[in-house]
């Protein structure tokens, strides 16, 4: 898992896949040849999978390599390195450096911890690293931090900046880098084998990927893509669509102007608002939303779902945990193993199922209903009808010992015993207002009331 993270980031350093020194080396020399010499070579390089690298079988197991370290790119203003330290059982510098940046343009970051990237007002890229190492002594600690180099270059529109990995084997090797960047930047993508990523006020698109840690980001003016193999994600105000991947770690979301589609191997799922359709899926957890403009698909092996003022159609599914649907107009499809259903407003096609609990469905006033099923196992089912709604109603007990199993406050509703074979029924039929849409309402063994609303 973590080699694949890495090798579609195009980190194949990070995946252990580094240069010996001389390649590198030589690498860089022709890097420095004319225009012409650069174009010469042009035919030895093509482009691979992952956006935005160059394979370049001259150099063997150089492999993917930033494009900036690969096509003259602009220098970064010197370096500052503190002195080593010893902080108990590592030893620690800190780099600082910053890049003039091109507005609008985009921003690579890759690491081997935690990244923090902090929009703001100017042209730069400002950046500070903190590695650390464990080490027998300062000078073993310095050979390694040497070798974990902080990169930061410009090759056309992107800034990159990567941390080396100095292929210590065991030796605990992290740096996590603060950043500071132009709220203006079209495009950022944050890649690391191990740490918490963060974004905030950035006016363009985030891409963030981790192989275990946390992700947050806030004030994002575009879309969000989101992975994490472990940790949780929260995010903000996102000014486009959303995509959040975590495998095992809860997820919130406070607004998304777009679509969202919200996945956790074993975490709650918790959003605000959305504003396109949703798509949130759960291996075990509870699935919280507050209003979606578009429809919504929940899914969840183990928890509750609620869902709050939804404006197209509604799939809810849970194997154990109640479902509530405070509002959806566009249809409802409900299906729970164990546990209760709950729909308070709620019009279009209505298909609810439980093997073990209650259903309470209320029609929405003004809003047609189509053909609709409410089926239950056990329990009570109650459904509240508007006066004025036109349908016809067909609701049965299947095993009934008397009549007010099957209780109905419309006039015209006859309810009488089944004559078929087998264990006696109950059923109930006619239509209200001239009739309509069928509504099905059938219960196995439980009670079934038909009220007005």
């Amino acid at each position: 898992m973590v080699i694949g993270v890495m090798k579609n980031f195009g980190l194949q350093e990070m995946a252990g896949d580094s240069a010996p020194r001389p390649a590198l080396e030589q690498a860089r020399a022709e890097h420095a040849r004319p225009s012409g010499a650069v174009a010469a070579a042009q035919g030895r390089f093509t482009k691979s999978p992952a956006a935005g690298f160059l394979r370049c079988p001259t150099f063997g197991l150089l492999g993917f390599l930033p494009l900036a370290f690969l096509l003259l790119p602009a220098p970064a203003k010197a370096q500052a390195e503190t002195p080593i330290v010893r902080e108990g059982r590592y030893w620690v510098q800190t780099v600082t450096g910053s890049l003039a940046a091109v507005s609008g343009g985009r921003l690579r970051i890759t690491s081997f911890g935690g990244i923090s990237v902090q929009g703001e007002a100017g042209s730069q890229v400002r950046y500070v690293a903190r590695k650390r190492v464990r080490a027998g002594s300062e000078a073993e600690a310095r050979k390694w931090l040497e070798q974990a180099a902080v990169r930061a270059s410009r090759q056309g529109a992107t800034v990159v900046v990567v941390a080396s990995d100095p292929q210590c084997g065991h030796c605990g090797f992290s740096a996590d880098l603060q950043v500071t960047a132009p709220r203006s930047t079209d495009e950022t993508i944050l890649a690391t084998r191990g740490g918490s990523l963060q974004a905030y006020d950035l006016d363009g698109r985030v891409n963030a990927q981790t192989a275990g840690g946390s992700i947050q980001m806030d004030r994002i003016g575009k879309s969000v893509r989101a992975e994490t193999a472990g940790g949780s994600i929260k995010l903000g105000s996102i000014g486009g669509p959303v995509r959040c991947e975590t495998a095992g770690g809860a997820i919130q979301l406070g607004t998304a102007k777009g679509d969202a589609v919200l996945t956790t191997n074993g975490g709650s799922i918790d959003a605000d608002e959305v504003g396109g359709s949703l798509r949130a899926e759960t291996a075990g957890g509870s699935i919280h939303v507050r209003r979606v403009a578009q429809s919504v698909n929940a899914e969840t092996a183990g928890g509750s779902i609620l869902l709050g003022q939804i404006g197209g159609s509604v799939n809810a599914e849970t194997a154990g945990g109640s479902i509530t649907v405070e509002a959806a107009p566009g249809g409802v499809h409900a299906e729970n193993a164990a546990g209760s259903i709950r729909l308070l407003d709620v019009a279009g096609a209505l298909r609810a199922s439980t093997a073990a609990g209650n259903i309470w469905a209320q029609l929405m006033a003004n809003h047609p209903l189509a053909d609709s099923t409410l089926d239950a196992s056990a329990g009570s089912i109650v459904v509240l009808i508007p006066d004025g709604a036109r349908l016809t109603l067909r609701a049965s007990v299947d095993v009934a010992s008397t009549l007010n199993r099957i209780r109905c406050e419309f006039p015209g509703i006859v309810v009488r015993m089944d004559q078929g074979s087998g264990p006696r029924g109950l059923v109930a039929e006619g239509m209200l207002n001239g009739g309509g849409p069928v509504l099905r309402i059938r219960n196995t063994t439980g009670s079934i009331e038909i009220r007005r609303r």
